[in-house]
C-alpha cells in the first residue's frame, strides 16, 4: 500500500483526493453532523485539510486527535482553525492539549484513515491500535476514506479491530456490513447419549 501511493503521480493524488472530498461532503451522513472528527493529513494519507475548511464554512465543529503521551490512547480536540495546531510526534500537526477534549459524539462523524480497507469495513492502520481504541466508543458513524486502488475484498480482522460503517473512495460510496459467523448449538440424543450438533 506505502509502495502504490509513494508511485502515484502528484496529480493522480490530487485528482483522487478532490473525488474523495466531493464524495464525502455529498453524503447525507456529513450533512446531518455537527461535529466533524479528522484526522490531519499527512505525506501519503487522503487529504483532510479541505474537509476541515468545509466543516468550518458549514458551521460544523471540528476535533482532531492528539496522542496521550505514554500510552496508546488518543483524545479528540476541538479547534476552530489551522491555528490550534502544532508539530507533535513525528512531525504531525496536533491540536495544542489545552484545548477543550470533544465528548459528546452521537451527532458526529469520524473520518477514519487506513493504508488499505476491505468491503467488510475492517482497515490495515499504523500498527498503534489507537483508532480502534477511540472508535469502541465513538457513537456517531464511522467513514473511512480510501484511494480504490487500496481496497481489497478481505482483511483479516483481529479480535479488537473495530470496523467503520462506510467507505468513501474516489470511485464509489460503500456501506460496510462485517460477516459475523453465528453458531447454533443444539443438544440432540444419538443412541443413548448426548451430542452436540453444530449449525452456522
Amino acid at each position: 500500500m506505502r509502495k502504490i501511493r509513494r508511485e502515484m503521480p502528484k496529480e493522480v493524488a490530487e485528482r483522487k483526493d478532490q473525488a474523495i472530498y466531493e464524495r464525502l461532503i455529498s453524503m447525507e451522513q456529513y450533512r446531518a453532523a455537527k461535529t466533524v472528527v479528522a484526522y490531519v493529513s499527512k505525506e501519503l494519507e487522503v487529504d483532510t485539510l479541505r474537509l476541515l475548511k468545509k466543516a468550518w464554512e458549514d458551521g460544523k465543529q471540528v476535533a482532531v486527535p492528539r496522542c496521550v503521551e505514554n500510552t496508546r490512547l488518543m483524545n479528540m480536540h476541538l479547534i476552530t482553525g489551522m491555528e490550534d495546531l502544532q508539530e507533535g510526534a513525528y512531525g504531525i500537526l496536533e491540536p495544542r492539549e489545552d484545548l477543550p477534549i470533544l465528548q459528546k459524539t452521537k451527532n458526529a462523524i469520524c473520518i477514519v484513515p487506513a493504508f488499505c480497507n476491505d468491503f467488510r469495513g475492517y482497515r490495515v492502520g499504523y500498527g498503534g491500535g489507537y483508532y480502534d481504541r477511540y472508535l469502541s466508543g465513538f457513537e456517531g458513524v464511522k467513514i473511512g476514506i480510501n484511494y480504490s486502488d487500496c481496497v481489497r475484498p478481505r482483511l483479516i480482522g483481529g479480535r479488537y479491530d473495530v470496523p467503520i460503517d462506510v467507505l468513501v473512495t474516489d470511485r464509489y460510496i460503500r456501506r460496510c456490513r462485517p460477516s459475523v459467523h453465528r453458531f447454533k448449538h443444539k443438544k440432540i440424543l444419538s443412541r443413548g447419549r448426548k451430542e452436540t450438533q453444530h449449525e452456522e
